[in-house]
Parts: C-alpha cells; sequence; structure tokens
C-alpha cells in the first residue's frame, strides 16, 4: 500500500483580485495553471496531504477546500525577496514534515533542507533566450539561481515538448528528470457556448479578430495593427480586440501615430472576466497570437475549444499545441499574417477544418489529466522511479515562414 505523502505547493504565483464578480485570478497563464492544478489535485486525490504555501491565506475558493491546509508566510519586505532563496520555505518543509515541494511558477527549491524532494514547473525559458522581452531582474534571476534550482531539482514539468527540449539541449537539465505536461482549455471555452455575458459596454467592432495575452512586447501586437490595415485594404470590414492584462513595457499601438488610420477599428480591454472573454471567443471571426515565444500558448487551445480558426506564429511551442489546427505566419511579417486572416475569413472548407482539427486536439487536454500526470511525478520522484510517459503531441516542428498550414 503507498504511504501517504506530504506535499507543499508554493502558490506564489497565484495572484488574484477583487472585482464586482468576486475574488478572480489576475494574472495570466500561470495563474490559471496554479489554480486548476490545486483544484484538480483536490478532487482526484484523497490518499495525500496538500499544503498550499503562499504570503498571506488568500481568498480564492481553492483555499477554503478541506482537502487543503493553508501555510501563510507574513507578507514583509524581508519575506519578498527571501523566498527566492527558500528561507521560509525551509523552515516550513522542517517543520511539517513535508515530502516534496512543488515550485509550479518557474524555479525554486535550490535552498531547501536535504531530504525534501523538489519539483518545479519551469513555463518557459524567455528571460534567458530573449532578454530583451523582460527586465533586467528577470534576466539576472535567472542567470544567477536557474542553474542552482535545475541541479538541485528531483523533477522539472514543462508545459511542452519544446520547453523541454529548449532545456535539454542547452545542458541545461538532465533529460531523465524533465517531464512534459500539457495545460488545457478551461470547460466556459467551448464552441456551443452561445452567449453568455454581455459584452456590450466594450462598444465592439460589429466584426472583428481577436488576440488574448499579457500586454508585453514578447507577444508583438504591433503586427497585428500592420495586418488589420492591410486586411481591411483588401475590402474586409473588420476590427481587431486585444485582450489582456499589463506586462512590462508595453506600449499601446493604438496611441500611436503610425497606426492612427487604424486605431479607430480597434479595442484594447483589460481585466476582462472569464464569462466575458469567453464571449468574446464565441463572438471573434478569427484568432491571431503572433507571439515571438511560448511555453505552452495557452489562449490558443482556448481558442481552438471555442471553435474559431487560429492564425499563429511558427516558433516554440506553438506548432506543437496547435498542429494541423492552425494556420502559421512569420511573426514579423504582416502581409503573411494579413494573408492567413484573409484565408480564414474567407474560405468557409478551411474554416471547418481548422474548426474540426481544433476540436480534436482540445479532446485530449483536460486540467484532470495535467493534474494525474503531475501527480504521477510526485509519486515517482518520493519513490525514487524514473519518469514515465510518451510526449502528448505528435504535430511536427514547423519553421517555414508564410500563411502555411
Amino acid at each position: 500500500m503507498k504511504r501517504t505523502l506530504r506535499i507543499g505547493i508554493v502558490t506564489e504565483g497565484l495572484e488574484e483580485r477583487r472585482t464586482a464578480h468576486g475574488v478572480e485570478i489576475a494574472n495570466g497563464g500561470v495563474g490559471v495553471y496554479i489554480y486548476n492544478l490545486i483544484r484538480e489535485l483536490g478532487a482526484l486525490d484523497a490518499r495525500n496531504e496538500y499544503f498550499l504555501i503562499r504570503r498571506g491565506r488568500g481568498d480564492l475558493d481553492v483555499y477554503a477546500d478541506p482537502r487543503f491546509r493553508v501555510v501563510p508566510i507574513a507578507p514583509s519586505l524581508f519575506n519578498r525577496f527571501a523566498v527566492w532563496i527558500d528561507v521560509p520555505f525551509r523552515r516550513i518543509a522542517r517543520d511539517l514534515g513535508l515530502d516534496l515541494v512543488h515550485y509550479p511558477n518557474q524555479f525554486g527549491g535550490a535552498f531547501l533542507p536535504r531530504g525534501v524532494k523538489r519539483v518545479m514547473t519551469l513555463h518557459d525559458v524567455t528571460p534567458l533566450l530573449f532578454p530583451r522581452f523582460h527586465p533586467w531582474r528577470s534576466f539576472l534571476g535567472y542567470r544567477v539561481l536557474l542553474r542552482r534550482a535545475l541541479a538541485a531539482a528531483d523533477a522539472v514539468i514543462t508545459d511542452s515538448e519544446a520547453t523541454r527540449h529548449d532545456l535539454v539541449s542547452r545542458g541545461w537539465a538532465d533529460p531523465r528528470i524533465v517531464r512534459a505536461i500539457p495545460l488545457a482549455p478551461a470547460a466556459i471555452f467551448r464552441a456551443d457556448s452561445g452567449s453568455r455575458a454581455s459584452v456590450v459596454g466594450h462598444d465592439l467592432p460589429a466584426r472583428f479578430l481577436l488576440s488574448v495575452g499579457v500586454l508585453e512586447p514578447r507577444k508583438n501586437h504591433a503586427i497585428l495593427f500592420d495586418a488589420l490595415r492591410r486586411v481591411r485594404a483588401a475590402g474586409e470590414a473588420i476590427g481587431l480586440v486585444i485582450v489582456g492584462r499589463d506586462g512590462w513595457k508595453w506600449r499601446d499601438p493604438s496611441q500611436s501615430r503610425e497606426y492612427a488610420d487604424v486605431a479607430p477599428h480597434v479595442r484594447v480591454l483589460r481585466n476582462v472576466p472569464d464569462a466575458e472573454l469567453a464571449e468574446l471567443y464565441a463572438r471573434a471571426a478569427v484568432f491571431a497570437y503572433p507571439s515571438y515565444y511560448e511555453g505552452f500558448g495557452l489562449p490558443v487551445v482556448e481558442a481552438m475549444a471555442a471553435g474559431i480558426p487560429v492564425v499563429t506564429s511558427p516558433v516554440s511551442s506553438l506548432p506543437e499545441v496547435a498542429g494541423d489546427a492552425a494556420l502559421y505566419a512569420d511573426p514579423d511579417d504582416a502581409a503573411a499574417y494579413a494573408a492567413a486572416i484573409l484565408r480564414c475569413l474567407r474560405e468557409d472548407a478551411l474554416r471547418a477544418r481548422l474548426r474540426e482539427a481544433g476540436q480534436r486536439r482540445v479532446a485530449a487536454l483536460s486540467w484532470r489529466r495535467t493534474a494525474a500526470e503531475t501527480l504521477a511525478v510526485y509519486e515517482a520522484v518520493c519513490a525514487g522511479r524514473p519518469l514515465t510517459g510518451e510526449p502528448w503531441s505528435s504535430a511536427p516542428s514547423r519553421s517555414a515562414a508564410g500563411a502555411s498550414e
């Protein structure tokens, strides 16, 4: 019989905010991942004990679940920096007799006591691969701490085989301890969702392209303004809606004189509740995601789940995630993005094929699966067994530019 494990999960990366709709996740894909992982572990695993570790108690519903014990850290200035070198986590792991600590928001665990297993979810390594897209503090933190954390880790979870390859091919991690476990769309994003929430107050264009993600340079929003100009010049009366939260060093292209001609057709919406976001996906004509790099690209699977055609970049994890359910265009080529968007708008057979392919791909994804495979990692690490599992996607990598399929 398996023994009961005492598992600590550091939920520092699960940010929250209070709105008129209640308490909601305040950050992007990382927050969605941590929240759904915890919720599904609680529903899936009745054997092991879980401890949620964070500064303050937290107000999201998962913190009230009796399956979890919340272990608050004093939200002091000292602890704000001490968490980077595990100071409060060392004490908690020792006092609670934890078998394992999971850091689900990038890296940690290098300074835990010996005997405590360490698992970390590394969503991407963009601060090292693309330092121009990150503040210097992130780049420095990765340079100083990531190698040490990887050397100490018992298991590293990535969201995609692409990020796993980034780690292993550069010699940053032992391939035997790295396991790719995919993310999933929430149930609210469905092709048959219909009208569920009012978005009238957003003054939307009657017909629009949609892009969702943190408002930051890596997401490459400006190329969509250039593409929109070309699509409208080709005779399509369409606008652009960009949804996200404010990130680092983002400049709204609609405020630039360069895009004054298309700015009236663009809406930038911040901190949109999930119900309204699902409605935006349902109403969108095309989902466009011209990112330069993604560890997974959760909005892509949300769009596929909602049944709208996707145009994205042939880089990093995006071909792995979207496979044959998207058109691909070079993220620096506005003409290629415009051409792909026009195809999605004008070719009914293509739209139907992309929708069908997208539904097939998301059918293989669920947060329950994510939690089950993560639990298998916990148990393997604590039992001293090797990690097992096949790559979740067999989609070929893509390097060709243009509006290719």
